[in-house]
């Protein structure tokens, strides 16, 4: 029998009808009466936050990280289920995931319905998140399950804002399934951001730009202007944006700020392939960094991390590179 420990942070998993609508109150709602009869689990509570997913911030994500990695130093459980709201969960197990050394299963789990609604999805996500903790998964790295689908922190991704299945990882797909029987795993994650070891510390500084029609220079312009330290930029396609933004990066950088490129597709990988003025080969030559195809929040939790870790910009470009 595995000892897991359910890690409750709050969100719609949790929550009540009230106040004229859907709402968490100083009384969790966690329902986990599908886990206690488990005969692989030994099963552990901890409360540890009450709050709605979108009032999750990075600082927050932090301290959840840390959390965790005193549990995966202390032995204590063979496994965590960090209960989350799903508008942030990504974000926030991705941050664990970079911090995590992977020897702790860490599996996030949530609920598109809550307890008041048809069809509910809460509890039995839980009691798939649980039965995978209790695999060999520490080769996986931290893992979300909805759906009965196991997807890598570092891929999967909110598509929709009320279907069950909304949580997919685009391009590549879940890493496995629970199934009645048994958890089966077709594929292993090739590839994890692990930041250097040392604290997790983060630079507050850093912001996200996604680009449209004629917009995004003015805004990477005001970021610079503020102070920041560090910009992901959310580019079209291959990775390249209009002369004006091409303009406000090279600003941008000559100000000292470290530019990274990511695509606001779903799908596919940056790319120097287009070398007309803002295309990206135009903004490699200009300084700015690529992200493969990692998506922009995510990315941005990366860069503060690893700006607040006091990397300099060649480390981050070679941490990128394997993108």
């Amino acid at each position: 029998m595995k000892k897991i420990l359910v890690f409750s942070t709050g969100g719609t998993i949790e929550m009540l009808p009230g106040n004229g609508g859907i709402t968490i109150g100083s009384v969790s709602g966690l329902d986990v009466s599908g886990i206690k009869a488990l005969p692989e689990a030994d099963i552990s509570i901890r409360k540890y936050l009450n709050l709605p997913s979108p009032h999750m911030t990075p600082d927050i994500m932090v301290d959840i990280a840390k959390e965790l990695r005193a549990l995966e130093i202390s032995r204590e459980f063979h496994g965590v289920v960090v209960t989350h709201g799903t508008d942030t969960l990504e974000e926030t197990a991705f941050m664990a995931d970079m911090y995590l050394e992977g020897t702790l299963p860490v599996v996030f789990t949530a609920a598109m319905r809550s307890s008041s609604e048809l069809g509910v999805d809460g509890p039995r996500n839980i009691r798939s998140a649980v039965r995978v903790a209790c695999t060999e998964t520490q080769n996986l790295g931290v893992t979300v399950v909805l759906n009965d689908e196991i997807h890598a922190a570092g891929r999967v991704t909110k598509t929709c804002t009320s279907n069950v299945s909304s949580f997919d990882s685009p391009g590549y797909g879940p890493l496995g399934f629970v199934d009645d029987d048994r958890v089966i795993y077709h594929r292993l994650p090739i590839w994890r951001m692990n930041l250097p070891q040392g604290p997790l510390i983060l630079e507050k500084r850093v912001g996200l730009v996604r680009t449209a029609a004629g917009f995004g220079h003015e805004v990477i312009d005001f970021l610079t202007e503020a102070g920041y330290r560090g910009i992901v930029v959310e580019a079209f396609g291959r990775g390249n944006v209009h002369p004006d933004t091409a303009d406000a990066i090279e600003r941008a950088i000559d100000s000292g700020v470290l530019v990274i490129i990511t695509s606001r597709c779903y799908e596919g990988r940056v790319l120097g392939i287009y070398a007309y003025r803002g295309g990206g080969v135009d903004l490699i030559n200009r300084g700015v960094l690529s992200a493969g195809d990692m998506a922009g929040n995510k990315i941005r939790l990366f860069l503060m991390a690893c700006l607040g870790r006091g990397l300099k910009k060649e480390q981050i470009q070679y941490m990128l590179s394997s993108l």
